[in-house]
């Protein structure tokens, strides 16, 4: 097996399979790098499936140490920086070490907000404290728009704000963290990426707000989104989910039979009728949902 290959089979097996991928990735992963620009991307897959799903703290930072040893990191590198990046923020999400200061004002916010992620799903008070306080961090800093930490605090917030809406059930400090973090991946993403970036933050946005149980504020991020896909001529895929997102706010609001409902979900047809083949196959099961008349 080829390094891509292995990467793309982790990524597709973490959610379900999270301790047989951390036991290939313990045996295999280190022994397929042949080039230094592959470090980062199966650092990164260790680091996520050791650390945010198992919480094995040691396994992941001695991963991380394994890597860091080997002669393709060269001291002082892209790859090297990285590693240091990843091997702090397990240190800070087990509690083991604080290396924060000894890093850069852009550094110590990723490695905060990185903790913050690891924390989510099984430490939320502890998560949601990190996360604000990556976001203090940031803003005392005054780091540049173009700075690094800004799309890690995008992508980030996107990250948890998803982690948690997925979850059956919210207590008030897992709803408090959801909430920030969709609201600061929208902030972010503003401003380190582009149209297509923002559009989605926005319907992050209106599923945050659907799961936190505000269908007022979830119908008007749905419509946010909407008016992005329309002023920038989107593709279907994009106004098809933009049109599910607002099907759903009107449906919550107890709009079952109102015109708005009825007209989102007529135009989430013709977007998906607009799909491509491939796109079409995955999105019928939401198209079906939306056709079925809500309890």
């Amino acid at each position: 097996m080829n390094f891509d290959t292995f990467i793309g089979q982790g990524w597709d097996q973490h959610v379900k399979d999270s301790v047989g991928v951390a036991a290939r990735l313990q045996a295999d992963g280190i022994g397929l790098l042949t080039e230094a620009a592959q470090i980062v991307p199966l650092a990164h897959l260790a680091h996520h499936v050791m650390g945010d799903h198992l919480g094995r703290w040691q396994d992941a930072l001695l991963f991380q140490q394994r890597l860091a040893a080997l002669p393709l990191c060269q001291p002082g590198s892209t790859e090297a920086l990285a590693l240091r990046r990843f091997m702090a923020s397990l240190q800070l999400a087990s509690g083991a070490a604080d290396e924060r200061a000894a890093l850069s004002a852009s550094d110590a916010v990723r490695v905060t907000a990185m903790a913050a992620t690891s924390l989510a799903e099984q430490h939320t008070a502890r998560a949601l404290l990190l996360f604000q306080d990556a976001l203090a961090q940031a803003d005392r800093a005054a780091l540049p728009d173009t700075d690094p930490c800004t799309r890690a605090l995008a992508v980030s917030g996107n990250n948890l704000a998803t982690t948690l809406a997925e979850k059956p059930q919210r207590n008030a400090e897992e709803r408090s963290l959801m909430i920030l973090a969709a609201q600061t991946a929208r902030r972010y993403w503003a401003i380190a990426g582009g149209w297509l970036e923002t559009e989605r933050a926005e319907h992050r946005l209106a599923m945050t707000w659907l799961k936190a149980g505000d269908p007022a504020l979830a119908r008007q991020h749905a419509l946010n989104c909407l008016h992005i896909v329309e002023i920038n001529r989107a593709p279907a895929l994009e106004r098809f989910f933009a049109l599910d997102a607002l099907v759903q706010a009107e449906r919550a609001a107890g709009n079952g039979t109102a015109q708005e409902q009825t007209l989102a979900l007529a135009q989430a047809e013709s977007a998906f009728a607009a799909l491509g083949e491939d796109d079409r196959g995955w999105c019928q099961p939401t198209l079906d949902r939306l056709r079925t008349p809500a309890n």
